[in-house]
C-alpha cells in the first residue's frame, strides 16, 4: 500500500470508529429505521452536491443509474439498508465493544465468499495467519461481552449479518462499478438505501421533538459516517481490492478505544496496548501481496525474447545544429513510471 492509501485507511477508521458512539446517541430519541433513513438522506444530499460541484464526467456518470436501476438498488440493499438496520437494531441490546469485535469479521466473510465470487481475492496461508492474528488482537483489545440473554444473542447475530453484508457489497462494487467514480458509486448506494428505508421510517417517526445531541449525532452520521466514509471505502476497493479495503474493520476498534479514553476517561491498559500491536501486526501480514512466481528458464528451442542478446545500437552523429537525442528505448525507459 502507498502512503496515501494508508492515510485513507486511517481516516476511514477514525470516522467509522466513532460511528458506534453516534448511533448510541441517536437511539436516545430516534428509532432504527429513522436513524438509517435520516443518515442516508443526509449523506445522499452531501454526495449529490459534491458531484454537482465537480461536474463534467463525474456528473455524467449519474446516468448509469438510469441504465441499471436494479443494480443500484441491489447495492443500496447490501451496502446500506441491511447492514445499517442490523447494526442499529443490534446496538439496542449489544454493547459497543462486542459490536466492534463482530463487525471486525468482515475480512473473514470476504475470504469465505471469494471462491464463489472473485478468486483474485482469495488469501494465502500467510495472509490467513494475519487475519487470525488481527481477530485475536481485536478480541484482546475490546473484550468480548458475555451474551447472557436472548436479546443479546439476536443482537450479536445481527452484527454478524451486517459484517456479511459489508463483505458482499465490496464484491458488488468491484464487479459492477469499477469504472464509475467512487463518489458516484457512493451516491448510488446511499441514495438507494434511503429509498429502501423510507417507508419504515415514515411509519415510525418520533412523537416528541428529539434532543440536540441526538440531532447532531444524526447529522454527523450522515455527513461523515455515510457520505465521506463510503467515498473513501469505495475508492480503496477500486485501488486495493475488497480484501485489503475490508481491513479497516481491524483499525476501527482501537480508534473507538482512543475515543473512549479521550472523551469518557476510560483507562488504556497493557492488555489494550498488546491488542493494538496484534491488530497492526495482523493488518501488516494480511495486506502484503503475494510474491509473483519466477518462471524457470527454458532449456531448449527458441530462446525467450527477454534473454536473447541485444545487438549493439548504432550511433549516428547528430546533424549540425541539433542536440543529440536519446534512442527510443532509452526515452521509453525514462518515461516509465516507477514501480510500486
Amino acid at each position: 500500500m502507498t502512503p496515501r492509501q494508508v492515510g485513507l485507511l486511517g481516516l476511514l477508521a477514525a470516522i467509522w470508529g466513532g460511528s458506534y458512539l453516534l448511533i448510541k446517541y441517536c437511539l436516545e430519541d430516534f428509532s432504527a429505521p429513522v436513524i438509517v433513513c435520516g443518515r442516508s438522506l443526509l449523506g445522499a444530499g452531501v454526495l449529490l452536491l459534491a458531484i454537482r460541484l465537480q461536474g463534467g464526467a463525474t456528473w455524467d456518470a449519474l446516468r448509469d443509474a438510469r441504465r441499471r436501476p436494479w443494480t443500484a438498488l441491489g447495492l443500496g440493499a447490501v451496502a446500506i439498508a441491511a447492514p445499517f438496520l442490523l447494526i442499529t437494531v443490534g446496538e439496542q441490546e449489544v454493547p459497543s465493544g462486542l459490536t466492534a469485535v463482530l463487525i471486525a469479521s468482515v475480512p473473514l466473510f470476504v475470504a469465505l465468499f471469494a471462491p464463489f465470487l472473485d478468486r483474485s481475492e482469495q488469501i494465502d496461508r500467510r495472509q490467513g495467519v494475519g487475519l487470525a492474528v488481527g481477530i485475536l488482537g481485536v478480541g484482546l483489545l475490546v473484550g468480548v461481552e458475555s451474551v447472557s440473554t436472548l436479546g443479546q444473542f439476536l443482537g450479536a447475530m445481527a452484527m454478524i449479518g451486517a459484517a456479511a453484508c459489508y463483505a458482499l457489497s465490496s464484491f458488488v462494487v468491484k464487479a459492477a462499478y469499477r469504472g464509475i467514480p467512487a463518489i458516484v458509486t457512493s451516491f448510488f448506494s446511499v441514495g438507494a438505501g434511503a429509498l429502501i428505508t423510507l417507508p419504515p421510517a415514515l411509519a415510525d417517526l418520533p412523537s416528541e421533538a428529539p434532543g440536540l445531541r441526538a440531532v447532531l449525532a444524526l447529522v454527523g452520521l450522515g455527513a461523515l459516517g455515510t457520505a465521506v466514509a463510503f467515498v473513501i471505502f469505495y475508492k480503496l476497493i477500486g485501488e486495493l481490492g475488497a480484501g485489503r479495503a475490508a481491513l479497516v474493520s481491524y483499525l476501527a476498534p482501537p480508534v473507538a478505544l482512543a475515543y473512549g479514553a479521550a472523551l469518557l476517561d476510560e483507562p488504556i491498559t497493557p492488555g489494550a496496548i498488546a491488542g493494538l500491536a496484534l491488530i497492526l501486526g495482523g493488518v501488516a501480514l494480511a495486506s502484503r501481496g503475494r510474491a509473483k512466481p519466477v518462471s524457470p528458464p527454458r532449456t531448449g528451442g527458441q530462446q525467450p525474447a527477454s534473454t536473447r542478446p541485444t545487438p549493439p545500437a548504432r550511433h549516428h552523429p547528430p546533424a549540425p545544429g541539433r542536440r543529440p537525442t536519446a534512442s527510443a528505448p532509452a526515452w521509453a525507459e525514462s518515461r516509465r513510471p516507477p514501480s510500486s
